[in-house]
């Protein structure tokens, strides 16, 4: 499991799926690539979700670039602070994409988070 740094909470993210071709396509033309991103307590841990931005992460990450860090949305923030904290985090727990929640660093599944989906 990977550890936390004393700036970040551990990556995690529910989608693994990535096209190449538009990873590739990104690394060629794209200058700046914007990753977006939440910190969340999920049952008593803090984690850093990937909401947006993943096939631009992987870009960066195949040149060896440095992603832009955004934060939320405006859309999803007015979801969060209308949304009770516990309510919202039993939301994006069991709000998969493609895949279990998963360590971004390591691909290794966030296993704290499968015994509550």
């Amino acid at each position: 499991m990977p550890i936390e740094n004393q700036f970040h909470p551990p990556l995690i993210s529910s989608q693994r799926h990535l096209n190449p071709e538009t990873v590739r396509r990104k690394a060629q033309n794209f200058k700046v690539f914007v990753v977006r991103t939440v910190e969340l307590e999920l049952h008593g841990r803090r984690y850093r979700l990937l909401i947006d931005g993943h096939h631009n992460l992987a870009a960066a990450r195949l040149i060896g670039a440095e992603p832009t860090w955004r934060g939320q949305p405006h859309k999803f923030e007015r979801i969060m602070r209308r949304t009770p904290p516990d309510e919202f985090a039993r939301f994006m727990i069991n709000n998969l994409t493609d895949s279990d929640w998963y360590f971004v660093e390591t691909g290794e599944v966030v296993q704290e988070l499968l015994l509550c989906a």
